[in-house]
């Protein structure tokens, strides 16, 4: 099976700068060598990251994940979630991943700090979103050393963003993984275990 875009039209305007519906045609060709073209509606919102920070609390003996809690219309519920947002496209991905932690927890790291560890499209049926994923070490010994790196202002009002930090056991999320409710940030504390040697 192969396919390819033949022609993409927009069918609203851009909303908020980066937002649009258009309708893209596409051809697929099949095995058996039959051609067949068809149209799907498209969400576009451009490219987005997500960073989650970790330590290690010397005192718990165990690595901790630094979340997010905001509330999201779409699903009517307080999702728990690595910080992250829209990237401005053309910008360096780890000073894009270094802003969106400070706007969202109020945690300041160095971009240089940061390791990019994949990507993730989202909802491919109906959205072209591409999230760049990081996970950065705070390299601080307790829960309490998060307040030398935060500059207490986040949630960014401009955005109508509010946002509650959340810090939890890795291993408290791999017993119950229905204590994160976001997919992706399921799938980043996951990957982050591993990574980790944790099971």
């Amino acid at each position: 099976m192969k396919g390819r875009l033949v022609k993409i039209e927009p069918i609203s305007k851009k909303f908020h700068n980066v937002f649009r519906f258009t309708r893209r045609t596409a051809e697929l060709s099949l095995g058996n060598g039959s051609l067949h073209t068809f149209i799907r509606h498209v969400f576009e919102t451009g490219p987005a990251v997500s960073i989650l920070p970790y330590f290690y609390d010397k005192a718990k003996k165990g690595w901790q994940v630094v979340l997010v809690r905001q509330y999201r219309p779409a699903v009517d519920a307080v999702c728990l979630e690595a910080p992250g947002g829209l990237a401005h496209k053309g910008k360096n991905i780890k000073r894009e991943m270094a802003r969106e932690l400070l706007e969202e927890s109020g945690i300041t790291v160095k971009p240089s700090g940061i390791r990019i560890v994949g990507t993730q499209h989202l909802a491919t049926s109906f959205c072209d979103q591409l999230v760049h994923l990081g996970i950065v070490n705070l390299k601080i010994s307790d829960s309490k050393g998060i307040a030398h790196l935060q500059n207490g202002n986040h949630g960014v009002v401009n955005e109508r963003e509010f946002t509650e930090v959340a810090i939890v056991p890795i291993s408290r999320i791999l017993k119950n993984p229905s204590l994160v409710t976001y997919t992706l940030a399921k799938y980043q504390v996951m990957d982050l275990a591993r990574r980790l040697g944790i099971k």
